[in-house]
């Protein structure tokens, strides 16, 4: 059997995890409060994350309370920067790999449409079933390389499009950018050397039609905040 054939990998039975002491401080101090079965779902999927790590490598982390903090905090610092993102809105999380930062914002926001992205196939069919586990009727997982997706039928198809510790910005705005409607948002997960990326991607903006709003610094981070301009604001910026 080719590897192609081979059928994914059956989620592992796990248990979820319960939220570590003080997480729903850390959620108040970055202006976010989750219900008891918002957070019993997120604990779900973060078990059933690293259960499958044990089968597949989605993440170098192993730890549950550190899973917690870098993994579920970290995707949920996003969440203020979508209030004002109305239901039935569409986003997209490219190079999203275990469905991070996709999967926690699905499960925040059930009242948002959210596509997930990733170039591997065995990695896509396990967001698919641990989307179908969590009883996640809003996600779905499409594989394939953003480069040909967003230049395909999913290009100007998004009101937000997120992605995660995937590239340098110079590199990650031409992947990411193709998929945000005019006047989408792109967040963009970084770390403390963002606005050295920011300085570097310059040229990268202004060609992608996108304008940086702000970055925001947060506890786990620091998320650029780009927006999509106008077609006609595009083709200016390519003159």
């Amino acid at each position: 059997m080719t590897t192609a054939a081979r059928p994914p990998l059956p989620l592992p039975n796990s248990t979820p995890l319960a939220p570590p002491d003080g997480f729903d401080t850390r959620l108040a101090e970055i202006g976010v409060r989750l219900d008891e079965p918002v957070l019993a779902q997120l604990g779900d999927y973060l078990a059933r994350l690293l259960a499958m790590n044990e089968q597949m490598n989605l993440t170098a982390i192993k730890d549950p309370i550190e899973a917690w903090e870098k993994h579920a905090l970290d995707a949920l610092t996003l969440l203020p920067l979508l209030g004002d993102v109305g239901a039935g809105s569409r986003l997209v999380d490219i190079g999203s790999g275990g469905g991070l930062p996709g999967i926690p914002i699905a499960i925040a926001r059930p009242d948002l449409q959210v596509t997930l992205v990733d170039a591997t196939q065995k990695k896509t069919a396990f967001l698919s079933a641990v989307a179908a586990a969590l009883g996640l009727t809003n996600v779905e997982a499409r594989a394939g390389r953003a480069e040909q997706l967003g230049a395909g039928e999913l290009r100007g198809g998004f009101d937000v499009v997120t992605a995660r510790a995937v590239a340098r910005l110079n590199q990650l705005v031409p992947l990411t950018a193709p998929f945000a409607k005019p006047g989408g948002l792109v967040l963009l997960v970084k770390g403390q050397r963002a606005d050295e990326e920011l300085a570097e991607a310059k040229r990268v903006l202004v060609e992608q039609g996108t304008t940086h709003e702000k970055t925001v610094a947060t506890p786990t981070g620091r998320i650029v905040v780009l927006r999509r301009g106008s077609g006609e604001a595009r083709r200016k910026g390519k003159r």
